[in-house]
């Protein structure tokens, strides 16, 4: 006798579809986050490496922090983040500190979509890179997300004469512990100014939220390049801009890439994790750096 196997019912198989369609509701959030937790990691990663990188370059440098932009001076009064051709001596501290990390790459973190290789090889106006271009380290250094600590550890510049536009690195031995004052901070480069969308990467230096203690005194080394002097200290000119929540600036080019979170490398070498509002603890955060440092123990941006 010829036995006929039995085939799915139409019941059978939509019981079927529905256990899968259950399961993938399930899995698929849990597969999001172990990839979101990689790249968190790899960032991390990342933050490490070049925060050794820069000890290592102290070490070479009589223990001084590498400029945030070296010898930017240019016949039509230079131009920071514009570099080569236009202004050749331009050097970020990413090329400053590469020859330590060898690997460009290492100045990204991975949780930004726009941090890739034709994402990044673009000039200071967003006009596309040939990526044989000699100056390819310079613009990807200048887009790394590795925002730079450059109000306290290496401030702008900028007079006339000689010295039109630089930058004054600190000595790692003028922090007072270096254990909580931050190196880097994952940053952004832009916004899109309508609903606030990433663009381009990030940027090689970030903003401090204060830069004054409560009497309205600038904080050192900021308080020995103040006008009059020449030259003074220079800076994007709105601080943490938290009245216009679409700008790239409204914490100061640093950007909360890990869910509102952002990486932060500290002078002596380590990195943590940390949400925006203890980025900013210790801080009376105000537009145009009109805020003040209310608690030194807690603001982890200035050298006391």
């Amino acid at each position: 006798m010829r036995h006929h196997k039995s085939a799915f019912t139409l019941i059978e198989l939509l019981v079927v579809i529905a256990i899968i369609a259950i399961l993938a509701a399930i899995l698929f959030p849990v597969f999001a986050q172990a990839k979101a937790a990689a790249k968190k990691v790899a960032c991390m990663s990342n933050f490490n490496q070049m925060a050794k990188a820069v000890l290592m370059y102290n070490g070479d440098f009589d223990d001084r922090m590498p400029h945030s932009n070296s010898d930017g001076r240019g016949g039509g009064g230079g131009c920071w983040g514009c570099g080569p051709p236009g202004y050749p001596n331009d050097q970020t501290w990413g090329l400053l500190v590469q020859p330590y990390v060898k690997n460009l790459h290492v100045y990204r973190c991975t949780m930004d979509p726009n941090a890739t290789d034709a994402g990044l090889t673009r000039d200071s106006n967003e006009n596309p890179v040939p990526i044989n271009s000699p100056y390819v380290p310079y613009y990807w250094t200048a887009r790394t997300n590795l925002g730079y600590n450059y109000d306290f550890l290496a401030p702008w510049l900028y007079g006339t004469g000689p010295l039109v536009i630089s930058s004054a690195p600190i000595t790692l031995s003028q922090a007072a512990n270096t254990a909580r004052t931050f190196l880097f901070a994952d940053s952004i480069w832009y916004r899109n100014p309508s609903n606030g969308a990433p663009q381009g990467g990030g940027n090689w230096v970030v903003e401090a939220p204060c830069v004054r203690n409560t009497a309205g005194a600038y904080l050192e080394p900021l308080d020995s390049i103040q006008p009059p002097a020449n030259p003074r200290w220079y800076n994007y000119g709105q601080g943490w801009a938290v009245n216009s929540p679409n700008s790239w600036l409204v914490f100061g080019g640093l950007w909360g890439w890990h869910g509102g979170r952002a990486n932060m490398s500290f002078l002596d070498g380590h990195s943590t994790n940390q949400t925006i509002a203890q980025i900013a603890r210790g801080c009376n955060v105000r537009p145009g750096f009109q805020g003040a440092v209310f608690d030194h123990d807690a603001y982890q941006w200035d050298l006391q």
